[in-house]
């Protein structure tokens, strides 16, 4: 590639970029107006959770936290933030903006970049090694990163909708065989892999399992052995690279403390409708009124499947004129394989019951797929649904460009796909170096040692495609696509956090890293008290909070969300939900005594809008002994 067509490029991905980031933001412009006032209305709880976590990592810097654990949170236990979302990969680079301008203001910062920087990379990934036409790439990045699937996991799941390192992976994965020394392939799929891991480790392990359905899918299977022989030096560098540097974090999430072992069994009756593929996203400009089954696929925030009946259809007629080329039949395969894996053990319509069992329910309870939400295996989906549609734009609505100049040729071992790209012994490939060629694809080993190449993007010599089915195709992926597009996220305003934590007064009152007691602590106080922590950049330890944690009434170790309840929360949960003091019993007095040496109490803390908040304040008094009133929070030294 010469260097006009270098700059060319560049100037043709900024322009693909700065789109994306356009749309990412039109999307998620309610937040953005007012970041450190705003909750996202759909799930504000997960928002909630990510300032927190993004606080801690900006805390490393100026505190020197531990990356892994931390008991400013759960006290006195702590979190295991490796098994919980901590995303590492994304707080500690934007630590700078958190400690400037607040967690909230890059908690919108990452969701933006999620989905731009998502559509942005497939956009890379797919000009420059799948097809050969800028516009089936940008329509395939802009699916990628914006399809309902992504539009639902961006709202306050940046984590997992922040798949931009997924094609560098799926691409490096496929080049693992390219001739040349390994040591550079290795370090480069080993870096990326690990980056990742301190993104999302579930989208990790679903690209791992997706690669690995595709390869089957799309090697013809006698070269299998020839396939994992010639990958094997490049890859096991990038395992050996990984494995060291990984190998504390991952001992810390699985055996460190507060490692559990397995999601609630609630978490996995969140399974993909059947009836959700033909159904619009609530999110979407052709949303339902209402979908009253969407809760047993786990909500707003799991809508991963609503593609509507428009391009279920498309892409079915598409699947059939595409029959013949090898690396489209094989994205189908494993589209296909996810699909049904997420409808879960029990399959269900319309939120009932069909009696069809499932083929996840002899796989869930595996090692790693238990930590799985079923209806979360439909993300592949997405992406593989993206490069399908560039696959078929570069195909029949761009169709063949002229043949590129004679040059070398490099044998075929499988004549019989008839719409493969040239392989050795058959057409000429263009002089241009692989890594550069327009639409070549991935570096794949055939059994003759020499590098295959990903079939992908139409040949000179591919039956043309008249004008009149060109437009045909272009009008139905318009029909298909238009009703996808999504509305903006609405938000809300948070609750206002006590002015006793906001205007820095608690510093006169509660010493750094005392331990405090949020009442009542049901699951909205918990939530209410990470605010405070977040607002005292985590100077404060706090009892409760929303975080997985090992059941400790589960031999087994499973999760639970939030904090081990206690005698006396209930009681003071009891008083705020009804507004009735009872009389308090010594043994109640005695029960909160043990209770707050559990917890290592230092200040138990009730805000004045609390409600109820007066009852609350008498039946602490009768428990704890006079409260005292600072701004507008109750405190009673413990």
């Amino acid at each position: 590639m010469n260097p006009g067509d270098k700059a060319a490029e560049r100037r043709h991905l900024a322009a693909a970029l700065l789109s994306y980031v356009a749309f990412a933001v039109v999307v998620l412009q309610h937040l953005w107006a007012a970041p450190q006032r705003r909750l996202m209305a759909d799930n504000g709880q997960d928002q909630v959770f990510f300032e927190w976590v993004l606080t801690h990592a900006a805390r490393l810097f100026t505190h020197g936290d531990n990356p892994f654990f931390t008991d400013q949170l759960n006290a006195p236990l702590g979190v295991n933030l490796m098994a919980n979302t901590s995303v590492l990969g994304l707080g500690l680079p934007l630590a700078p903006i958190t400690l400037l301008f607040g967690a909230g203001t890059t908690f919108v910062l990452i969701d933006t970049i999620a989905l731009a920087a998502t559509a942005g990379a497939w956009y890379f990934v797919l000009s420059r090694h799948v097809v050969g036409s800028r516009i089936a790439a940008y329509v395939g990045g802009l699916f990628c990163g914006f399809a309902p699937s992504m539009i639902s996991q961006s709202t306050s799941h940046p984590n997992i909708a922040g798949q931009f390192l997924i094609p560098f992976i799926v691409w490096n994965v496929l080049r693992l065989r390219d001739p040349g020394p390994p040591l550079r392939r290795g370090l480069a799929l080993g870096a990326v892999v690990l980056v990742q891991c301190f993104i999302n480790e579930e989208i990790l392990f679903l690209t791992a399992v997706a690669l690995l359905i595709f390869l089957l899918a799309y090697l013809h299977p006698r070269d299998y052995a020839a396939a994992i022989r010639n990958a094997a030096p490049a890859l096991g560098i990038a395992v050996a690279f990984t494995a060291v540097l990984l190998a504390y974090p991952l001992y810390h999430q699985f055996a460190g403390p507060q490692a559990y072992h397995g999601l609630p069994d609630f978490v996995h009756t969140f399974s993909t409708d059947l009836a959700s593929f033909t159904r619009f996203s609530s999110r979407s400009i052709f949303a339902p009124d209402k979908v009253d089954w969407t809760d047993k696929m786990g909500g707003r925030t799991e809508e991963n499947t609503f593609l509507g009946l428009p391009l279920v259809g498309l892409l079915a007629a598409a699947a059939v004129a595409l029959v013949r080329v090898r690396a489209a039949r094989a994205v189908i395969i494993t589209a296909l394989a996810f699909a049904a894996l997420s409808l879960g053990s029990d399959v269900k319509y319309q939120g009932e019951e069909t009696g069809w069992t499932g083929p996840w329910r002899w796989m869930h309870e595996l090692p790693l797929l238990d930590s799985v939400v079923p209806t979360r295996l439909a993300l592949v989906v997405t992406p593989l649904l993206g490069v399908f549609l560039a696959l078929l734009i570069d195909r029949y609505v761009v169709g063949p460009r002229p043949a590129p100049a004679p040059a070398a040729p490099v044998a075929s071992t499988h004549p019989s796909d008839a719409t493969d790209l040239p392989h050795a012994g058959s057409a000429p490939v263009s002089p241009e170096p692989a890594h550069h060629a327009r639409g070549m694809g991935a570096a794949i080993s055939d059994s003759s040692g020499a590098a295959a190449t990903l079939e992908a993007r139409p040949q000179p010599d591919d039956e043309e495609t008249t004008p009149a089915a060109r437009w045909l195709w272009a009008v139905a992926l318009a029909v298909a696509l238009f009703p996808l597009i999504p509305t903006p996220q609405p938000a809300s305003e948070r609750d206002a956090v006590p002015a006793f934590f906001t205007s820095g007064a608690w510093r006169k009152t509660i010493p750094a890293n005392s331990t405090v007691v949020p009442v009542p602590l049901d699951w909205y106080t918990a939530l209410d008290a990470m605010q405070w922590s977040t607002e005292t950049g985590l100077n404060i330890k706090i009892v409760g909070g929303y975080f997985l944690a090992p059941d400790p009434n589960d031999p087994k170790g499973t999760a639970m969300y939030g904090a081990v309840g206690r005698p006396t929360l209930s009681l003071l949960g009891s008083v705020g939900n009804d507004g009735n003091v009872p009389q308090i019993t010594p043994e109640q007095q005695a029960q909160a005594r043990a209770d707050a040496d559990y917890w290592k109490a230092d200040f138990v803390v009730l805000p004045d809008r609390q409600g109820n908040s007066e009852a609350i304040h008498q039946a602490g008094d009768r428990l704890f002994g006079p409260a005292e009133h600072v701004m507008d929070v109750w405190i009673w030294r413990v």
